[in-house]
């Protein structure tokens, strides 16, 4: 065989077994473009090997096909290193593609860039293929070249931006230059006849292989299957019989004598035990060298069991479950079925999907009956001729003769049974022993991590509720408020805070068992009531909280209504509860219109239901933001420093007020400016008119504490030493401490203590910052800077409206909230806001 034929033999059959091997693995795209390598090879050593073999039709129409195989080989690479460092470029490889193709069809019209070689006869028997190329070969090369050099580019650009890469990358690097190379040797006259181009095609793919392994991009799963060895041992037999039969030939042209006969019948003999050895020494081969299925699925269980014991999610079992027993075992369709609550087994996961999610068996079910006694994966079939099967229903019998079901795969863990899974049967195929000896183990495990996920629900939810009343407690409270209004941002929501009124005269008069009793059945009251289209919690002690997603202020109102209206039923089928009447308070506050985050939302709320106590209890309060085009008639109303509401509480803020008076004037006409201005901020943000007197009369109270502070701290006219400085902000806790013991002006308490703190979260006494500062708060920041700033201490000049205006805005979002800077500098230079000085503002308010 001068003319290298066995050259092309070893290539088509390496070839062959290759794609042989890697046709089950194609899930993978990298490993999908390395098919398109192995078929554009096959069509390059196919079509050689027909040359050199002269079949028919003729020389050089195989030899075009091996050509063809050539010109898609550098675009099937460019391809594969595209996908295997992830580079996709869809227009340059429309390019190459146009190129390369039109390049081929010129070579097969012309045959002037690569010319079908010449056939040189060596003997009778014997025949060498020889090129002669002339430079137009040059084209083909230098299009190559380019297509090469932009696979090194990507791999470099790669290698460098990825060093993990850089090593995965050299096989293909080497198997490029190896394949180069190859190509490049035919225009030496020291190899001329001899196939360097196929030997580095070989070498190039081994290559390849290696860096797929490297890479780990696949495990050759099912490689070993009887149909990769039987077409494995075909490829083999045949190349052994033909070149076989060549050097037999002189037997099988006897004149049929008895010693022919023996010879053809021991070569036959011998070709039929040959498969037979081949055979299994071709599978021994993949067996020992890839995995096999029993291998494969032992690590699909062991990945299995490692990862479902990293989770305590049900779901996510479940769906682990369905995916290993359909990976390995490639049953049609798997439906799980867990215990819930009330002890009913319910389909919590099917794969695929199915409009089955209501499938329930009930507790008493027979087929439960019937895995509660038996153990192991059983035969559906086993079950049909049971008792248990008779007593189903017929049209339960009919859904799952619909689904195939053909085993029953019951969740065991200690004698409990905690679900079931049922399976369809697999495509054209029978379970074999292995399958459910795989199935019993994936089930011993899957079994104790559904009840130890099932343990831990029962626990979380536990956790999450509240011991008397079952309803949600504070914890969670918080977290679905936050998830909720970011969830309805864009839609409405609404928040209802319901107090029990005197509930601690209503355990006294009765007892705490009685008020327990009291505090659960309005629980159970709010949980109907709002059924699943909200949130129930106990917020505290006798208050509860009520987040209704998709409720407009007046839809929640009415809700809370329908509660309140069940409560005071309560009182009607009560004994002995004549002396105190069971009755709810309540404030509702909404987003997006009445607030604009948790925070807010949850504040405004809060402030409604003190409002609704302080306006005689058994009431709604609705937050609402002030309107100043308000009709004639709501005008009186909305006048807050004469309003009725607040009237009783007038003296004593007057009181606190003038006592800072004879300790500092400063301070005491500073705090009326405050007031003044925060008062205008408020009414500039539209807040509710409950939620702007109450800044009112923080701002007059905010610096009460400064009572306390030595004179000579106060009133020093220079800057304050660091003690001293520390002495001065003692004030803030100062006044929270006269505050305090003022239950009826409490609700400025948070106003008070925020009020120097900073945005950025730099302030004190509590170092928060953002919209976890109190609205009211940051309010009373900025006009109590402002007024600081434009007033002469005595340790400062005044300073310029305009100086004053700019520092506040240098500072917005650090130390004032950026969306309240621009409202009060518009508010100052709109006119609206007059710049006040201390002796120019009564205590009455009658100025603002």
């Amino acid at each position: 065989m001068s003319n290298y034929e066995w050259v092309s033999i070893l290539c088509v059959f390496c070839y062959t077994c290759l794609l042989m091997t890697f046709i089950p693995a194609h899930g993978n795209r990298i490993v999908r473009s390395f098919l398109g390598i192995l078929l554009a090879m096959l069509l390059w050593t196919g079509g050689s090997y027909c040359m050199r073999l002269q079949l028919f039709p003729s020389v050089d129409f195989w030899f075009h096909v091996s050509i063809l195989g050539l010109f898609i080989l550098p675009y099937a690479f460019l391809l594969f290193i595209q996908e295997y460092v992830n580079q996709r470029k869809q227009s340059s490889n429309i390019l190459w593609l146009i190129v390369l193709g039109g390049l081929y069809a010129f070579n097969v019209v012309t045959e002037k860039i690569i010319p079908p070689p010449n056939v040189e006869r060596i003997s009778d028997s014997l025949v060498r293929f020889a090129y002669d190329f002339d430079w137009k070969v040059a084209i083909a090369f230098v299009i190559f070249l380019m297509l090469i050099l932009q696979m090194l580019y990507i791999i470099f650009i790669t290698a460098k931006e990825d060093q993990h890469s850089r090593k995965q990358l050299v096989p293909i690097v080497l198997g490029m230059m190896i394949l180069f190379l190859g190509h490049l040797f035919l225009l030496l006259p020291f190899f001329r006849g001899f196939p360097t181009d196929l030997v580095s095609g070989f070498l190039n793919a081994l290559c390849m292989i290696y860096a797929l392994s490297k890479r780990k991009l696949f495990r050759l799963q099912l490689l070993a299957s009887r149909t990769s060895c039987y077409a494995i041992t075909g490829v083999i037999v045949l190349f052994i019989t033909y070149f076989t039969v060549k050097s037999l030939n002189f037997f099988v042209q006897g004149d049929g004598s008895s010693f022919s006969i023996k010879i053809t019948m021991t070569f036959a003999l011998a070709i039929l035990i040959g498969s037979v050895v081949i055979y299994h020494l071709v599978k021994r081969f993949l067996n020992a060298i890839f995995v096999r299925g029993e291998q494969r699925k032992s690590e699909n269980l062991k990945t299995f069991t490692h990862s479902v014991s990293k989770t305590l999610n049900v779901q996510e079992i479940l769906e682990q479950l369905a995916s290993v027993i359909q990976q390995s075992i490639k049953s049609t369709n798997v439906f799980i079925c867990v215990i819930d609550n009330d002890g009913n087994y319910t389909m919590q996961h099917s794969a695929p999907p199915i409009g089955y999610s209501s499938f329930s068996l009930t507790n008493t079910h027979p087929i439960l009956s019937f895995l509660e006694k038996n153990d192991g994966c059983i035969s559906y079939r086993q079950f049909k001729r049971t008792q248990n099967y008779k007593s189903m229903w017929d049209t339960e019998k009919k859904l799952f003769n619909d689904w195939g079901i053909e085993y029953l795969l019951p969740l065991k863990a200690e004698d409990d049974l905690v679900g079931i899974v049922l399976l369809s049967g697999k495509d054209k195929r029978e379970y074999s022993q292995e399958d459910i000896d795989f199935l019993v183990s994936i089930g011993s495990v899957s079994s104790i991590a559904v009840k130890n996920s099932k343990l831990y629900e029962k626990a979380f939810e536990e956790a999450r509720r509240d011991e008397l009343t079952g309803l949600f407690n504070r914890k969670c409270f918080f977290e679905t408020l936050d998830t909720l209004v970011e969830e309805n941002k864009n839609k409405s929501l609404a928040l209802a805070i319901l107090s029990i009124d005197d509930f601690t005269l209503y355990n006294q008069l009765y007892g705490a068992k009685e008020g327990d009793i009291a505090l659960k059945k309005i629980a159970q009251i709010i949980e109907s009531t709002l059924g699943t289209e909200g949130f129930a919690a106990r917020y505290k002690g006798k208050v509860f909280s009520l987040i209704m997603p998709e409720y407009d202020i007046y839809r929640a109102k009415m809700t809370v209504e329908k509660i309140c209206q069940q409560v005071k039923s309560i009182n009607v089928t009560a004994e002995n509860h004549r002396l105190k009447m069971l009755t709810l308070s309540a404030g509702i506050c909404g987003i997006p219109y009445t607030a604009s985050s948790a925070q807010e939302l949850l504040h405004n709320a809060e402030l409604s239901l003190y409002n609704a106590k302080r306006a005689g209890k058994n009431t709604i309060k609705i937050y609402s933001l002030s309107d100043e085009n308000a009709k004639t008639d709501t005008k009186e109303k909305s006048n807050l420093y004469n309003s009725d509401a607040y009237s009783e509480y007038a003296p004593t803020i007057y009181a606190l007020t003038a006592a800072i008076d004879t300790k500092d004037h400063y301070t005491f006409g500073h705090s009326k400016n405050v007031a003044y201005y925060a008062t205008a901020l408020a009414k500039g943000l539209h807040l509710d008119n409950d939620h702007i007197e109450i800044i009112r009369e923080a701002g007059l109270l905010h610096d009460i504490g400064k009572i306390g502070i030595p004179e000579n701290i106060l009133n020093k006219p220079g800057k304050l030493t660091a003690d001293e400085y520390e002495i001065m902000k003692n004030h803030v806790e100062n006044s929270i401490g006269i505050i305090r013991h003022l239950p009826s002006l409490d609700y400025v308490i948070p106003a008070v203590i925020g009020h120097h703190e900073k945005y950025d979260g730099t302030g004190y006494p509590r170092r928060i910052g953002g919209e976890d500062i109190p609205l009211s708060a940051r309010i009373l920041c900025i006009a109590d800077s402002f007024d600081a700033m434009i007033s002469k201490r005595s340790y400062k000049q005044s300073m310029p409206q305009e100086k004053a205006i700019e520092i506040l805005e240098a500072e917005a979002g650090k130390q004032f909230d950026p969306n309240l800077v621009p409202l009060f500098i518009d508010l100052l230079e709109s006119g609206k806001v007059k710049v006040m000085k201390p002796e120019l503002l009564s205590i009455s308010g009658t100025n603002s």
